[in-house]
């Protein structure tokens, strides 16, 4: 039926199983075995980050959302708890950090409070491309590499996808002092900014390497394709302040896309990374996609 866990005789169970909720939403589920009048269900909103601080390092935790209802003794009671309609997506990959998690817990409110039960939530804001300038093709560069007399311009087939959408690349790399190239790296990476906390990963990438003939030409024209998984768990692009209670509270969250450069040349330990910064979300809406037509059918 759901997922549901047991506790000191309690069984809580969500009515949605693995689902991934949207701010707005509404949380429900039901609590089985209540005999304590001093039980609540709660959902939480926590973020985990590293805060350095005269040469050490602070583990921080933060509730920056909180929103429960009171239980009655019973054998069984259903809930409902809305969410609020300014929530970030969570993110809590294992050993990292930062760190978004929300969870559903039963608590005694008598006791400091004790959790008697939880369970994890995932929540994800949809995001939305307004724009039709965004879908149109963007020319990037050149941009010049002085140490090595090279330049990189880049074309690119958009600046804004939906999840499943395939980012189409043409690069020429002006190369007049015959540098060494060996590799190039193109890779589609995520960025986690929570304060002064980084977090990257990699989420698809191509790489292209030359033998000796090659690696001196100086020019290089070449096409590369990154296709952006829609079968695994991304959040959207966002921005998100908490701005609420004291200042020890506060905190900022960009969660942002680019698209890599990573060119290795001269020695092999040499690298020059050039970013291009895209936006990624769950829906274009048809009045940009109409729009961006209008457009094409002008020029």
């Amino acid at each position: 039926m759901g997922n549901a866990q047991r506790f000191h005789r309690h069984q809580l169970e969500l009515h949605r199983s693995d689902a991934i909720y949207v701010p707005s939403d509404i949380i429900s589920g039901s609590i089985a075995n209540i005999t304590n009048e001093d039980l609540s269900i709660v959902v939480v909103g926590t973020v985990r980050f590293k805060k350095h601080k005269k040469k050490q390092i602070e583990h921080c935790e933060i509730d920056f959302f909180s929103s429960g209802i009171p239980l009655i003794p019973s054998p069984s009671q259903i809930f409902q708890i809305h969410l609020t309609e300014h929530l970030p997506p969570s993110f809590n990959q294992s050993n990292t950090f930062p760190q978004i998690s929300y969870s559903l817990n039963l608590v005694d409110r008598a006791s400091k409070p004790r959790i008697y039960s939880t369970l994890p939530l995932h929540i994800q804001p949809r995001t939305q491309i307004h724009h039709p300038s965004l879908l149109t093709p963007l020319v990037f560069g050149p941009v010049a590499n002085d140490d090595y007399q090279t330049k990189l311009q880049i074309k690119i087939n958009r600046s804004a996808y939906q999840f499943g959408d395939v980012v189409c690349l043409f690069y020429e790399l002006q190369n007049p002092a015959g540098v060494s190239i060996h590799k190039i790296d193109v890779s589609l990476g995520i960025y986690y900014l929570v304060e002064s906390n980084i977090y990257q990963e990699d989420i698809t990438n191509t790489t292209e390497c030359f033998n000796e003939i090659l690696s001196t030409q100086k020019l290089f024209r070449h096409k590369a394709i990154l296709h952006i998984p829609e079968d695994v768990y991304l959040p959207p692009t966002f921005k998100y302040k908490h701005d609420q209670g004291d200042e020890r509270a506060q905190f900022h969250l960009t969660i942002e896309y680019k698209v890599q450069f990573k060119v290795y040349l001269g020695n092999s330990d040499d690298l020059w990374q050039v970013d291009i910064p895209v936006a990624l979300c769950h829906e274009i809406l048809e009045q940009a996609k109409t729009e961006l037509c209008q457009m094409s059918q002008e020029i």
